[in-house]
């Protein structure tokens, strides 16, 4: 206890060098219209992990290492000092502060980097890692959940009211991880119901990136049979629409294994001999036998070279196998040419 204590004590004190305070009490002023009443009140701070060790070294080891205790430290400590200025008034338990904690950089060592070439990936300790790819596809934005409040369904239960109950987002979390049916009250077990009026929701982006080495297997001189695996990044709130397609970005963030397949199926079918003649022209590379093909698809509507990803993406879509099948719409339809059907089981 007497730790915990003198770490919230190194994080005020550093908010206090930093501005954060300062900076804390002006965002408190726009959340002090008296018609927005939310579940969740979003603070973002800035966070120098050199200046917080000189603060205090165990701090820093906490900011770099254990992201969410760290997290949890400043939620407790800006809460405590929103309620001790009245900052906001409608701010009741601390559970409705999501403090969001934005990192100026990380050590320049190899510990804090993510190599995109590398592997495995992402089955470390969860924390800030710093990584660098190119940005090869992005999806629109779309709506996520920040936070939710839930009510105990008891009526006698003090969690019937309130803010006792408040689900909040996490790094590498699911929507389902922060609104779902199955919650239970803490203190009678009781099924809990959302309270669908204090929902507050964010902005979110999926961006792929990819090492910016993949470039160069479509050369005509590459011979390697490396294969570029993409990652998806997960860009939220005023993050979103902050990257273009074609340019190299470093980016610092935590990695997640957000969902994994169960399975995949595949049926093999017989190739004409001119794919295979193809084939085996173009062993030399894993990508250009693909670049080839886009490359001649639909020549008498674009001209070549053009649309490249498009025609690709049309070809994939063609690939289907089975059109009754009732769960087709979760699968995913490859055209899949190898000799070593262990690599395609992998």
């Amino acid at each position: 206890m007497a730790d915990i204590l003198s770490l919230k004590e190194s994080v005020l004190v550093y908010l206090d060098r930093s501005g954060g305070l300062q900076k804390l009490a002006e965002d408190c002023k726009t959340f002090n219209d008296p018609q927005q009443i939310e579940a969740v009140y979003r603070f973002c701070i800035s966070v120098n992990p050199s200046d917080v060790i000189e603060v205090d070294p165990v701090l820093g080891d906490r900011v770099l290492h254990d992201p969410i205790g760290a997290t949890a430290l400043f939620q407790s400590v800006c809460f405590l000092a929103i309620k001790t200025l009245s900052l906001v008034e409608k701010i009741h338990t601390e559970s409705q502060v999501n403090v969001i904690l934005k990192l100026t950089h990380l050590p320049p060592f190899p510990e804090y980097t993510l190599d995109l070439c590398s592997f495995p990936r992402g089955y470390g300790p969860v924390r800030p890692v710093s990584m660098e790819g190119l940005v090869i596809a992005m999806t629109r934005v779309t709506k996520y959940t920040q936070g939710a409040r839930f009510l105990c369904i008891n009526d006698d239960c003090s969690c019937s009211t309130g803010f006792h109950h408040i689900r909040v987002h996490a790094p590498g979390a699911t929507e389902s991880a922060t609104v779902r049916n199955n919650f239970t009250c803490m203190i009678c077990s009781s099924p809990l119901k959302e309270d669908v009026k204090f929902r507050v929701l964010g902005d979110k982006q999926l961006v792929e990136l990819i090492h910016v080495k993949a470039l160069g297997v479509l050369s005509a001189h590459q011979q390697s049979s490396l294969r570029y695996q993409s990652v998806t990044l997960f860009l939220r709130d005023e993050l979103c629409n902050s990257m273009r397609i074609g340019q190299l970005y470093r980016v610092l963030g935590i990695p997640a294994h957000v969902h994994q397949w169960p399975s995949i199926t595949w049926n093999p079918h017989k190739v004409s001999a001119s794919f295979q003649e193809l084939l085996k022209a173009t062993a030399g590379s894993p990508w250009r036998f693909s670049a080839i093909v886009a490359h001649c698809f639909g020549l008498d509507v674009a001209p070549p070279g053009t649309y490249n990803t498009l025609k690709l993406s049309l070809l994939l879509s063609l690939v289907q196998t089975r059109a009754d099948a009732k769960d087709t719409y979760h699968n995913l339809d490859l055209l899949v040419v190898t000799t070593d059907t262990l690599i395609l089981d992998r």
